[in-house]
């Protein structure tokens, strides 16, 4: 299949050697490549010397490739050619069902808010989950100063200082996933602990412990929606599909085998 598309790429982007020599940048016998193909290969991304470079030494190997490929006789391959007719077709009906499609899937907030609400003990937790706070420090003295400051559960000028510097990465755990990892010691504290510091690859760990779910919570519709639109959208695309097949039938002269009924 990727010698097929690439037969494809060169029948759209060779061309023969009749450019002027100005707009050439790159030739492999009678096959050259213009800067306006360039352009149409990497973007438009003309402004980025080392993807125009990049980008040129790429089509001379493809095309070496191609040449060598043409030159044994494998255009000529009745497979080959069969799966570049059968790519193509697959490439116009996809193309088509674009835009039969275009403009006319939409999913809004309500429908996604609606379909959570139906079907809201299907989102669950498999697993006990925890949000932590991940601070990773260079030392056991600095990790044991942010402790310090944490602990005393207010915000000050120190402690906002400490985070721009070292920067902690908010995170969601799942228990299943860290029963062996440095962070798997959050599912034995309460919301609110500090814990740490842990020694763990020549740094020290801190974990602020936000908040905590057990196996079987509902999760909430924030953490869903995406989930939850990709359904409704594909549902939507179903249907239209179905539309278009339906009356795609009734439009032309269909013989299927009572065999294959």
């Amino acid at each position: 299949m990727r010698l097929v598309c690439l037969l494809s790429f060169f029948f759209l982007s060779c061309s023969s050697v009749d450019k002027t020599e100005e707009a050439v940048v790159a030739r492999v016998n009678d096959l050259v490549l213009t800067k306006q193909e360039l352009g149409f290969l990497i973007g438009g991304q003309l402004n980025k010397p080392e993807t125009l470079v990049l980008a040129t030494h790429r089509w001379v190997e493809k095309t070496l490739l191609y040449t060598a490929a043409r030159g044994v006789g494998l255009d000529k391959d009745k497979n080959l050619i069969n799966q570049k007719n059968l790519f193509y077709q697959d490439l116009l009906t996809s193309a088509y069902l674009d835009i039969q499609k275009k403009d006319k899937i939409k999913v809004t907030r309500e429908e996604v808010s609606l379909y959570y609400s139906k079907n809201k003990k299907s989102f669950f937790r498999k697993s006990d989950e925890a949000v932590v706070k991940h601070f990773v420090l260079p030392t056991k003295k600095e990790a044991q100063k942010i402790k310090n400051l944490l602990q005393q559960k207010k915000t000050s000028e120190e402690l906002e200082t400490k985070i721009k510097e070292h920067k902690p990465k908010t995170k969601t755990l799942t228990k299943n996933s860290v029963k062996d990892n440095l962070v798997g010691f959050v599912f034995s504290g309460r919301v609110g602990d500090i814990l740490g510091p842990k020694k763990h690859g020549g740094f020290f760990h801190v974990i602020e412990l936000l908040r905590s779910y057990k196996a079987g919570s509902t999760l909430g519709l924030e953490l869903v929606y995406d989930e939850v639109y990709n359904r409704l959208y594909k549902e939507k695309e179903i249907e239209i599909i179905s539309r278009v097949l339906d009356s795609l039938y009734l439009s032309y002269d269909v013989f299927i085998s009572p065999e294959m009924q």
